[in-house]
């Protein structure tokens, strides 16, 4: 599914470490760091004396005050200048405080800024989409900072991610671009290994396996505590390129055209005819399963990749190696939670999900444009059991 600013890749499961994690992610999303990743690789103490500020004003300095200690961060102006000052701007506007760490991953990275500490999504006070800055230079190493999007380049708003491992194949792009680094923790990678080391567990406001720590850790407060340049800062963001718009929403007749045309080429291409269910679900059986087939308390796994009826492909848990988990009861889209309770393991279905059974009127932006309706190819692999 679309991840919740997911950290994308090993982030599975991206969104978004994969913005915004829109469910899918920083943001969908995951290709997991080798075993012996879980031992720090660079060399970041909490004892490591801050550097001081240089004095070309673009690289300002950040305290996170959270419930497990303080983390002190330095962004990079000069490398990243957008993703800083959207950061900061963020910062100055209070948009962090109260706010948590909704996604932990001990041997990957730790993720926030986008989640109240009861898994509600915040939504107020969310500027635009940037520019994604992947090709600055700058590493995703432990104790980086990062931006968390979904699986479209551009559309990190507010989520962002600290590397508690070196994550090199977040340096290599995907889906047209990797993920930007903009700074770095100077000090208290003592309290960031103390939420990468918290207990976890599943939530059904974020189905992606037990990431959610069991106890809130809350971002207390968020405060630009380094002096920066703020006319640099606007010289250096002021005309730079603007995200690429999200596709238009097709008109209702077009879309009802476009649906029917989609389904004649499947029923070409299958020799199978597409059966409806009385939601409105629309479905093709592509392989049979031979498994036993889930109930509405089960947890699942599945593979799957999501496109429009153009083709063109949002999201896929194919790109990241690992099957993507999720609960019947809820989490999902309404055409998943119906369809996949449906199947048998070892089964793969094409589905055709309405507006209404998928993200509605108000589409999931920047990546999936409002009254849209998507195609899921789904494997079902495994069910878990209940949740």
């Amino acid at each position: 599914m679309i991840r919740f600013a997911l950290v994308f890749a090993a982030l599975a499961a991206v969104p978004a470490l994969f913005g915004d994690d829109k469910q899918p992610e920083p943001v969908q999303a995951s290709a997991k760091p080798n075993a012996d990743a879980a031992q720090p690789t660079t060399k970041l103490a909490a004892s490591q004396p801050a550097t001081v500020p240089s004095a070309d004003g673009l690289r300002p300095r950040v305290t996170l005050e959270t419930t497990l200690g303080n983390i002190v961060l330095e962004l990079d102006g000069e490398k990243a200048p957008i993703s800083t000052k959207n950061f900061i701007d963020y910062v100055e506007a209070g948009f962090y405080n109260g706010t948590i760490f909704h996604r932990v991953m001990k041997t990957f990275m730790i993720q926030g800024g986008g989640f109240t500490p009861d898994m509600t999504e915040k939504k107020e006070g969310l500027r635009p989409p940037i520019k994604n800055e992947w090709q600055n230079g700058l590493k995703n190493v432990r104790g980086s900072i990062a931006m968390a999007r979904t699986p479209v380049p551009d559309s990190a708003t507010a989520q962002f991610f600290i590397n508690v491992v070196d994550n090199a194949m977040l340096d290599q792009p995907r889906e047209g671009a990797a993920y930007a680094v903009f700074g770095k923790v100077l000090e208290g990678m003592d309290t960031v290994d103390k939420i990468r080391d918290a207990e976890v567990t599943t939530h059904p406001k974020l189905p992606m396996g037990p990431v959610v720590p069991k106890e809130a850790i809350v971002i207390k407060s968020v405060k630009v505590t380094g002096p920066y340049d703020k006319a640099k800062f606007a010289a250096r963001t002021e005309g730079a390129a603007k995200p690429a718009a999200p596709p238009a929403a097709a008109s209702a007749a077009g879309q009802d055209q476009a649906v029917q045309e989609f389904i004649k080429k499947v029923e070409a291409e299958t020799g199978k005819k597409v059966e409806k269910t009385g939601s409105g679900l629309m479905y093709v059986i592509l392989q049979e399963g031979t498994g036993p087939t889930p109930k509405r308390t089960d947890l699942v796994d599945v593979h799957y990749t999501g496109t429009f009826l153009d083709g063109r492909k949002f999201d896929s848990s194919l790109d990241t190696g690992r099957p993507y988990s999720f609960s019947l009861p809820g989490g999902v889209i309404q055409g998943w939670l119906e369809g996949v309770a449906l199947m048998k393991v070892g089964e793969k279905r094409k589905f055709i999900i309405p507006p209404n059974l998928a993200y509605g009127a108000e589409g999931r932006l920047p990546t999936i444009p409002p009254n849209t309706t998507l195609v899921f190819d789904i494997e079902l692999l495994k069910i878990r059991g209940p949740q």
